[in-house]
């Protein structure tokens, strides 16, 4: 008689949920009208078909994106200023045509593309030998499964190149390949304030990924100049200022997961002059205690680079939800310090990103009022664990202890 294993079947249950979930939800998306057209997805089209109808140099042009936009939904909109850097456009400009729905589907599949590769990535960046052929693939499927990956594809978000240029960067980094690293770590550059928070402590030790990370950043920047001239950086910049100006009382800031959101989900009145002030001081405060400890650090190992992450989300001055592909950084560096120890059996180790997205998805049950709050307790958790692993084995022992008795 065959015996069945409990948590393998908890576990491809877990995964299959989690694919027909995001199939499903992402069909009624496509076919819903509202949804599809009120994702972000909409900002990426828009400079798309500006770049092949105008040039590159208008994609910040507002009566421009304001008539793309009309001609997708149908009626006058309320403009907006879209901040998307633009080397992105070159992406958008070769997927999107006049077919708004079928350019969707095309920007999706290369977004999911972009995602087996940071999967296949963040895999590889785990130390070899310790993961079964099993365990290796649930682990494959439970980051490319990650909740706030399916968010970013919901809306069409390009956190698909984010993710790819961490897991470019944290398999450089444990494959001693620092340069490597840096030049991924460069791609990041799609959340300008998230990539120096994470790149301007290499200043201070392993100074290779710094290097790879200014030489990759410079490309993008002279890539961008090159595209959209200097008229286009100036409207580029004007759009940033306009952001800055007026995001702490836009609804989207309660989607925060950084100190400004918590701050706008809690306070209904605020100073938006001492809440700025506070979220760039708090943002400078970090990047300067990083420095320090790599400055300090005899060398950077997974505890370190899994809190830069981990503090990255909470001090950027702003991000939404599907920013969070970051906390993938600081459970493979979990991981790795885990198994490398042998405190945890990898069996259990491998369905950690499965159960951080289980966890995820609980916060959207009811009025979504446990949104945050979960995600906030597995950051304190992972960010524990990374500062203190032995933890586990010590709370292992003494429950193995008890039962002996």
């Amino acid at each position: 008689m065959t015996t069945i294993n409990p948590r393998r079947l908890l576990t491809n249950v877990g995964l299959v949920s989690l694919a027909l979930i995001y199939i499903l939800t992402w069909i009624i998306m496509i076919h819903d009208p509202k949804q599809r057209t009120g994702s972000d997805f909409i900002g990426f089209y828009s400079f798309g078909r500006i770049a092949q109808t105008q040039g590159f140099e208008n994609i910040y042009n507002i009566t421009s994106q304001e008539k793309v936009e009309e001609g997708v939904v149908g009626f006058q909109v309320v403009p907006e200023f879209y901040t998307h850097v633009p080397f992105i456009t070159i992406l958008a400009a070769l997927i999107v045509d006049s077919n708004y729905i079928e350019s969707f589907i095309r920007w999706a599949i290369v977004l999911l593309l972009f995602n087996t590769a940071s999967s296949y990535l963040l895999v590889s960046a785990l130390r070899k030998g310790n993961f079964t052929k099993e365990e290796t693939f649930i682990l494959f499927a439970g980051i490319f499964l990650f909740f706030p990956t399916y968010s970013a594809l919901m809306n069409g978000q390009d956190d698909a190149i984010l993710l790819l240029g961490l897991a470019v960067w944290l398999w450089g980094l444990f494959s001693e390949k620092p340069f490597a690293a840096g030049l991924g770590l460069s791609l990041t550059a799609v959340r300008p304030q998230t990539a120096l928070f994470l790149a301007i402590p290499f200043l201070f030790k392993q100074r290779k990924i710094f290097w790879g990370f200014a030489l990759g950043g410079a490309i993008l920047v002279m890539i961008s100049w090159a595209l959209i001239k200097t008229d286009g950086m100036i409207s580029f910049i004007n759009s940033l200022k306009f952001i800055e100006s007026t995001i702490w009382t836009q609804p989207h800031a309660l989607d925060m997961p950084t100190i400004s959101g918590i701050i706008r989900r809690n306070f209904k009145t605020i100073d938006i002059t001492l809440v700025s002030n506070l979220n760039w001081g708090c943002y400078l405060a970090g990047i300067i205690g990083f420095c320090i400890v790599w400055y300090k650090s005899k060398e950077i190992l997974e505890k370190q680079i899994g809190l830069l992450a981990l503090f990255s989300i909470l001090l950027v001055p702003y991000a939404h939800y599907h920013d969070l592909v970051i906390l993938l950084i600081s459970i493979v560096c979990l991981i790795r310090v885990l198994s490398s120890r042998k405190i945890i059996e990898t069996g259990l180790l491998s369905i950690l990103p499965l159960i951080v997205s289980l966890v995820a998805i609980v916060g959207f049950v009811g009025s979504g009022i446990l949104k945050f709050p979960l995600i906030y307790c597995v950051m304190l958790i992972l960010g524990y664990l990374l500062l203190f692993p032995d933890r586990i084995a010590w709370i292992a022992s003494r429950k193995k202890g008890e039962t002996n008795v």
